[in-house]
């Protein structure tokens, strides 16, 4: 029996946002986004640089230098230290946009005002390093802070010839 004056409607693509309270879940869902994202994001100030050499006819070594200035970020004080946490993903994908490879790291920073002040200054660089085979590359780098909660993810373009 269908009770009258009543009607169902429904759209298309409706999905229930995840609720999830927990920060690391959301830190990993947010850095996950950025990498299959092929959108430019800017909250902390990265830049990539990308060298290759040959090892012999067929494989090649990639490394991807990524340089994170820390002037603006925000740090936790305690005992005397600044504390933050960067994770720094990066990822490649081939031509047709497919997933290659990827290295994380984490940047644990406990440093004292000096040294603060000093990275302040300089930034951070890191560098991560792959085993290739010659071709075309698409390189994304995503960086995201613990503290800020700021997130960047940038991609560049390599072509290691054969």
């Amino acid at each position: 029996m269908r009770p009258s004056g009543l009607s169902v409607q429904s759209r298309r693509g409706y999905s229930v946002p995840s609720g999830s309270t927990d920060p690391a879940a959301k830190a990993k869902q947010e850095i996950e986004e950025a990498v299959f994202s092929q959108d430019v994001v800017n909250e902390l100030p990265v830049d990539v640089h990308t060298q290759f050499f040959r090892v012999d006819g067929t494989s090649a070594k990639l490394s991807v230098l990524t340089h994170v200035s820390i002037g603006g970020m925000r740090f936790r004080k305690q005992e005397g230290r600044s504390l933050n946490k960067l994770t720094m993903i990066t990822v490649l994908f081939d031509t047709n946009g497919q997933y290659v490879t990827s290295q994380e790291k984490t940047v644990e920073m406990r440093l004292r005002a000096a040294t603060l002040a000093r990275y302040s200054q300089s930034g951070i660089t890191m560098k991560t390093v792959f085993d290739v085979k010659p071709g075309t590359y698409l390189v994304r780098e995503v960086v995201r802070d613990a503290e800020g909660a700021q997130l960047s993810g940038l991609s560049r373009t390599v072509e290691i010839p054969y």
